[in-house]
């Protein structure tokens, strides 16, 4: 019989105890996992409760709802995050966190275009010009199409000198926009200027003041432009346009300077003091505008000019920094004459080292003074990092006192450390180029060329400006062969190389790739379509080539490329009377001898 209520226990009690042993405790917390139950509960509650199964689904839903919008929005703040946190450091000019973040941007969010438009502005500040191009491009192209964006390309490529890139960018917006934009008129004016194209440049500068008023940024370029008119009338109002934002903060500056650069080239002393004085008092005067300023000052008023230089001499005196800097811009000027003689009164301890020994040399190489000239190179040191300038300044005063054996030793030895230091053989050769040393430059030159990195595109650069001022095709030809190897995404290196392999005979198939392949990616752009007419000519393809250029015939006036292609598809068809008076119309210093050979050949042909 059970204890009663309240009832110990006693020992011989056949009954259960009061707490589970271990084995059942087991067993109650196992039964938890026991799903068949759990999924039999959910079903009765499912069939018996609509409230629950409302329930259910609308826990699906939120659940479903939340997957989604994590797996789009996450994404999308991540990279909103990093765009919006780079444009912000950009603005605040913490350019080291931002560009970490810009690349970071670029990792995960290629595909927006503001990503390469903040890395496009990074490139410009960090002085990689061609890269803020390219970045610049590739913010334009990508969706949503933003006529902004092919501005902020085109105007990127104009800081790089690149015409070709501006042009194509501007021809992604349309007509109607290029029309109403005050921007874009500039731009296109600022083109036609550099390729002294200067009745067209006033036109566009006229249309963006007529959109965006008479402020500087419109009237200072287009006083500029008036000053080279002929009619007296127009000119005049270029040097009103000028003088009245003279007193500009920003722009005063640049006006000062295109009025004294009209002073200068038409010599007429009032205004050259008046500007001259202007400029050089200016906040905004820059030191490469100094020698502009003395050369004004000296034309205008010698007196003057010589009380000016006097203070000048006193203060630059102080250091041999300054004392170099009065110096060189002596002999920019060609005052070299007063630079030796000041030059005598400096310590003599500085005058022994760099830059002011280079500076002293130069002066006594302006004024012919070969023996001293020769006395300054022999047995100095200048230096690890002036002693080939030493060897270059030896070298020419040898040959000027006809001492061929010393010339030839400091040649070899320039020409040896040359392979060792291309940025001081690219400085040696450009300025013994200057003094008429051609051949020698030309050697350093293509020394440099087998240097890495820009080095040797700049050498190329000058070696394809010596060649072009030579008129060798030959000569152009091997420098675009080695550009095109080292930029051969670069279309307009790409077709000066296949233009002068087609002029000289050379690896025709790979420059008719080449061409082809231009002209489908920009049929638009002149040069691409001349390089291709000009192909098909010397394909003895006339009647094709005048074909390609027909619907163009309206732009070749203004092409030279186009011209000389045209001129020679006329000569090719028969019509020698039309492309003589297109040709004949060529400058002769634009053409190289081979082109000349060429135009001969066509004309002469029956």
């Amino acid at each position: 019989m059970p204890p009663r209520k309240n009832q110990k226990a006693q020992p011989g009690d056949r009954t259960e105890a009061p707490f589970p042993n271990r084995w059942q405790r087991w067993r109650a917390q196992a039964a938890i996992f026991h799903w068949r139950d759990h999924w039999w509960n959910f079903l009765d509650r499912w069939e018996s409760s609509q409230a629950f199964r409302r329930w259910i689904y609308s826990l699906l839903a939120t659940l479903l709802l939340l997957v989604s919008v994590a797996r789009w929005a996450y994404p999308w703040w991540t990279e909103r995050n990093s765009v919006r946190l780079a444009q912000q450091w950009l603005t605040t000019g913490h350019y080291k966190y931002a560009t970490e973040a810009i690349r970071e941007a670029m990792r995960i969010a290629p595909a927006n275009p503001e990503t390469w438009r903040i890395a496009s502005e990074l490139a410009e500040i960090g002085g990689q010009k061609n890269l803020a191009v390219d970045y610049a491009q590739r913010a334009a192209e990508l969706p949503p199409i933003n006529p902004a964006r092919y501005l902020a390309w085109a105007t990127a490529a104009l800081r790089n000198d690149q015409l070709g890139a501006a042009t194509l960018a501007l021809r992604g917006i349309p007509v109607e926009q290029i029309k109403i934009s005050a921007h874009a008129q500039r731009l296109l004016g600022e083109i036609a200027r550099r390729q002294v194209r200067l009745t067209v440049a006033q036109q566009y500068f006229e249309a963006a003041r007529a959109l965006d008023g008479p402020v500087a940024i419109n009237e200072v370029p287009l006083g500029s432009i008036l000053l080279n008119a002929t009619d007296p009338t127009e000119r005049q109002r270029g040097l009103q346009l000028l003088t009245k934002w003279v007193p500009d903060r920003e722009w005063g500056v640049v006006a000062l300077r295109s009025l004294l650069k009209d002073a200068l080239e038409h010599a007429e002393p009032a205004p050259l003091r008046q500007w001259a004085e202007a400029l050089r008092v200016n906040p905004r005067c820059t030191l490469s505008d100094m020698p502009d300023c003395l050369q004004a000052l000296a034309r205008a008023d010698p007196a003057y000019f010589a009380q000016v230089l006097a203070v000048m001499e006193k203060d630059h005196a102080a250091t041999p920094e300054a004392a170099t800097q009065l110096l060189s811009w002596l002999n920019q000027i060609g005052r070299s004459a007063e630079a030796v003689k000041w030059m005598q009164t400096l310590p003599a301890e500085a005058m022994q080292r760099p830059p002011l020994v280079v500076a002293a040399a130069e002066a006594l190489r302006q004024t012919g003074d070969w023996p001293a000239l020769h006395a300054w190179t022999d047995q100095k040191d200048w230096g690890p990092d002036a002693d080939f300038l030493r060897w270059a300044y030896g070298m020419h005063a040898a040959h000027q006192l006809n001492n061929p054996a010393t010339a030839e030793a400091l040649w070899k030895t320039l020409e040896s450390h040359a392979q060792r230091n291309g940025a001081h053989a690219l400085f040696a050769a450009a300025m013994i180029y200057s003094w008429g040393r051609t051949s020698e430059a030309e050697a350093l030159w293509w020394q440099v060329t087998t240097h890495e990195g820009n080095i040797a595109i700049d050498a190329l650069g000058s070696l394809a400006r010596h060649y072009q001022m030579q008129r060798d095709a030959d000569g152009q030809y091997r420098v675009f062969r080695q550009l095109y190897a080292l930029r051969p995404h670069d279309p307009d290196v790409g077709n000066n190389f296949a233009f002068f392999s087609v002029l000289t005979g050379r690896e025709q198939r790979q420059a008719e790739q080449i061409t082809r392949a231009n002209l489908a990616g920009a049929p638009h752009q002149a040069t691409y379509l001349a390089t291709a007419a000009f192909t098909l000519f010397m394909q003895n393809r006339a009647a094709e080539s005048l074909a390609l250029l027909q619907p163009r015939i309206a732009e070749v006036s203004a092409s030279p490329a186009l011209k000389f292609a045209y001129g020679l598809a006329l000569a090719g068809t028969g019509q020698k009377t039309a492309a003589l008076s297109l040709l004949e119309t060529l400058p002769p210093a634009s053409l190289t001898l081979r082109e000349v050979e060429i135009i001969k050949a066509a004309l002469a042909q029956r």
